[in-house]
């Protein structure tokens, strides 16, 4: 058998490298290749059948065609193709107009990012897999934190992406969009480019045409610098989660009736570990979290002058004084529809009743 080609053994290794340091997949297990048909996907493609045999990972191919442009079908046939030449069971996802319209408020990007996730956890469960392997690089890291910048987001969103998400697995994050191409170049692959990747009108694409290049000219390796940030945040904010998880559990009462916590212990706490003790008690009261708007409102009742029986609402949640502390219920606000959202961040507050 010919040894592979130079360009796929280093992709392979930062696989390895991420893989080992993560601590999964684990061996014997099965692993749905999430690939478009462009070179970062593909090269982690090969990189993940390069490691698999002595891992015993089993490995099956998804595309999605989200049916938004034409030409997307024969790219998803492309990669069908390419995954029954190496094998590989493949399934191939297509998307309508129904399956993108719930999330039609997140725009065209994000409904199409939304339901191809949905998609992806679909067939890898139909195909048996455990995890979803993409191909997301080092460059998406760095684009992602500059996103998060200038949308002004804290260290949270910093963080941007880990190796390991849920059932989500990135293997590549530690190598540029460079090291991909030249591994599919050297193995005589011929990607699918995108042409909507060239539509600069999408703030990521002109991140990545033009303020991305423009960094790495002023300071070399900026890409690369960016992708550090991101750990530090993701360190930062593991450490964070973990003691506000502590702070809950030793103020808070949680009982069958939703999370109970005395608005003078919350007011007590550093701004800070008091915005995730909210989040988290959104979370353990079985509710979706507060973004950054609703946060400061539930914040709002906890300052002297809080009207009782206030409460602050968001979609999919609910926070209300009672008594002398605030309370997250269990099940707020049963069949009753969330109240419009204001401009400022989706969440209202308003007296109780």
């Amino acid at each position: 058998m010919a040894r592979a080609p130079a360009e796929l053994r280093a992709v392979a290794a930062a696989a390895a490298r991420a893989t080992r340091a993560a601590g999964v997949p684990r061996d014997g297990d099965a692993l749905a290749v999430a690939v478009s048909g462009g070179a970062d996907s593909l090269a982690a493609l090969h990189a993940l059948r390069t490691l698999a045999g002595p891992r015993r990972w089993r490995l099956a191919v998804v595309t999605v065609d989200h049916g938004l442009r034409a030409g997307s079908a024969a790219d998803a046939a492309f990669v069908a193709a390419h995954a029954r030449e190496l094998g590989l069971p493949v399934r191939v996802c297509t998307l309508t107009r129904d399956d993108l319209e719930p999330f039609a408020d997140q725009g065209r990007e994000g409904a199409a990012r939304t339901a191809r996730y949905r998609a992806l956890d679909a067939a890898a469960g139909a195909l048996g897999c455990a995890w979803i392997a993409t191909g997301h690089t080092r460059d998406d890291q760095a684009e992602t934190v500059l996103l998060a910048l200038l949308r002004g987001a804290g260290p949270d969103g910093l963080a941007a992406m880990a190796v390991v998400g849920d059932s989500l697995l990135r293997p590549l994050l530690g190598i540029g969009r460079a090291q991909t191409r030249a591994c599919c170049a050297a193995l005589g692959l011929g990607w699918r480019e995108d042409p909507s990747n060239a539509d600069e009108s999408l703030l990521r694409n002109a991140v990545r045409r033009r303020v991305l290049p423009l960094l790495e000219e002023l300071r070399p390796g900026a890409a690369a610098t960016l992708a550090r940030t991101a750990e530090l945040a993701r360190a930062e904010r593991d450490w964070a989660e973990r003691a506000a998880a502590e702070a809950l559990a030793r103020l808070a009462n949680v009982t069958g009736g939703g999370v109970c916590l005395p608005v003078a212990q919350l007011a007590g706490l550093p701004l800070g570990l008091a915005r995730r003790v909210v989040r988290a008690a959104a979370r353990t009261a079985g509710q979706e979290p507060p973004g950054a708007a609703a946060t400061e409102l539930v914040l709002a009742l906890a300052r002297p002058g809080a009207q009782a029986g206030a409460q602050a609402r968001w979609t999919g949640g609910l926070a209300c004084v009672e008594g002398a502390s605030i309370l997250w219920p269990r099940h707020p606000a049963p069949g009753v529809s969330p109240p419009a959202a204001d401009p400022a961040g989706g969440a209202q507050v308003r007296p109780h009743g």
